[in-house]
């Protein structure tokens, strides 16, 4: 029998899944904070076969995921495009000034 994780993944990555329910699955992985979720939601945000709303919402779930566990990893979210970076830099700037500052030193083009 699959966990709530490997349902909600396997979603992701059904043809026959709607856009909505991808989205759905996407904000609710957000729930699990370990690596292989973050991995998952790094691939989902930064590919361009995804539905613009999914993929903003990978990038506010990897957001959700770094303010909850109080840890970011730069690298990775350096490595977010377009709305994804939006998305995830707008919850952080308001969640986590600190955190934006850094970032915006750190990667001073992705910051517009």
């Amino acid at each position: 029998m699959k966990t709530d994780k490997e349902m909600l993944i396997s979603v992701i990555y059904n043809d026959t899944s709607r856009d909505d329910e991808i989205d759905d699955a996407v904000m609710d992985l957000s729930k699990f904070d370990d690596d292989g979720v973050i991995q998952i939601l790094m691939k989902v945000a930064n590919d361009a076969s995804f539905d613009h709303m999914i993929r903003a919402s990978a990038g506010e779930s990897l957001a959700d995921i770094w303010l909850r566990r109080s840890i970011i990893n730069y690298t990775q979210l350096g490595t977010l495009t377009e709305i994804a970076l939006k998305e995830a830099l707008a919850m952080i700037k308001s969640n986590r000034t600190d955190w934006y500052t850094t970032f915006s030193e750190l990667f001073p083009m992705k910051v517009k």
